[in-house]
Formats: structure tokens, C-alpha cells, sequence
């Protein structure tokens, strides 16, 4: 992991913290918070920063002909 890499991965990891913080200590949600830090950390020191950050940008942007039919393909609708 670059030392931009590590910048980036505590910058986001503070954000989680931050989320966290806002939480009932008892609430659901922590998990999936919590389990989120978890994948981020691993993609970061596995090298993945390029794909998460890829990852990102597509979010909201609508799927192509061969993606939606991917999709299909492995039984989730689109």
C-alpha cells in the first residue's frame, strides 16, 4: 500500500468512525458499518484502490445492454 493509499484508507476510515459515533450502541446498523471498514481496509492493503475508486464512479450510472443482461443471466433483475 502507497503512503497515498494509507492517507486515503485513514481519511475514510475516520468518516466511518464518525458514522459510528452517531450510533445507538445497540443498533443493527453497526454491523454493516463495521463489516464495511472491514472490506474497505482489506481492498486497500490487497492493492484494490484503483478498482474501489472505480467502483464509486459508477455509481448511479445506469448499466449497459451486456451488463443488465449479465445480471439476468445470474438471476438478479436489474
Amino acid at each position: 500500500m502507497t503512503s497515498s493509499d494509507e492517507k486515503e484508507l485513514h481519511r475514510l476510515a475516520a468518516m466511518l468512525e464518525t458514522i459510528d459515533g452517531s450510533l445507538e450502541r445497540s443498533s443493527p446498523l453497526r454491523e454493516a458499518l463495521q463489516k464495511a471498514g472491514i472490506a474497505l481496509s482489506v481492498g486497500f492493503i490487497r492493492g484494490l484502490r484503483s478498482d474501489i475508486d472505480r467502483q464509486f464512479e459508477q455509481l448511479g450510472v445506469p448499466l449497459t445492454d451486456s451488463e443488465r443482461a449479465r445480471s439476468r443471466s445470474m438471476g438478479i433483475d436489474p
